[in-house]
């Protein structure tokens, strides 16, 4: 269906962008005879999107990669790039290999990386900014994430926001100086109830960026 994963990455963003519409198109989300790659997340920050993918290799072995795109004028995504990926030794996408592995918490850390990215914002440094990523393992009980944005300053009015799972593992961005609130739901009947401790998720620092070396200046 898709010719290679930075394909299925844009049709990912593109169908979170339409997910509110019923016009979302239906993406491969497990593995199974007809999928060898699968969609794990997505997130969206202002206009730049990301795709979490996992892949299963010729080896047999479960890889991961993380891309990104921008969204343009007219709404629609630029061809994603990628951005980092390596063998994961686990099937991120199967509650059965994820419970073990939390040994009853409700979301452990899976993957966090930075990356220097083109944000366009005000506050950006010759429109480039250092975002953080971070990939969470989350309990197959889980039926919703809350996200309540802790940030130093941040709105009081700005409560909480929900994040659907895909799968058992949880994409977020966050821009310098964020700080998030993650907190794992489940649904038991009508009513909601909050499994295990929150995760604190923290932005890079919001501070000047430090120059580069030397040498590494002589190069240019």
């Amino acid at each position: 269906m898709y010719k290679n994963l930075a394909e299925l990455a844009h049709a990912s963003l593109t169908a979170a962008s339409v997910q509110d519409t019923g016009a979302a198109p239906a993406l491969p989300t497990r593995f199974d005879s007809a999928n060898n790659a699968v969609v794990a997340d997505t997130c969206v920050r202002d206009n730049l999107g990301f795709a979490l993918l996992f892949h299963r290799r010729k080896d047999g072995l479960v890889a991961d990669e993380l891309y990104f795109s921008t969204r343009e004028d007219d709404g629609t995504w630029a061809a994603a790039d990628h951005l980092s990926g390596g063998v994961t030794g686990i099937e991120p996408t199967s509650p059965r290999d994820i419970a073990p592995i939390l040994k009853g918490r409700s979301m452990m850390l899976y993957d966090e990386s930075e990356t220097d990215l083109p944000t366009g914002r005000p506050q950006a440094d010759e429109g480039y900014e250092l975002l953080r990523s971070y990939a969470l393992l989350v309990d197959p009980e889980t039926d919703h994430l809350d996200i309540e944005d802790t940030t130093p300053g941040a709105a009081p009015a700005a409560g909480r926001t929900r994040k659907t799972l895909t799968s058992q593992v949880a994409l977020f961005a966050l821009f310098p100086g964020e700080r998030f609130t993650v907190h794992a739901i489940a649904r038991k009947g009508s009513r909601s109830q909050t499994l295990g401790e929150s995760y604190e998720l923290m932005g890079p620092d919001p501070g000047p960026r430090p120059e580069p070396p030397r040498w590494l200046a002589d190069l240019d």
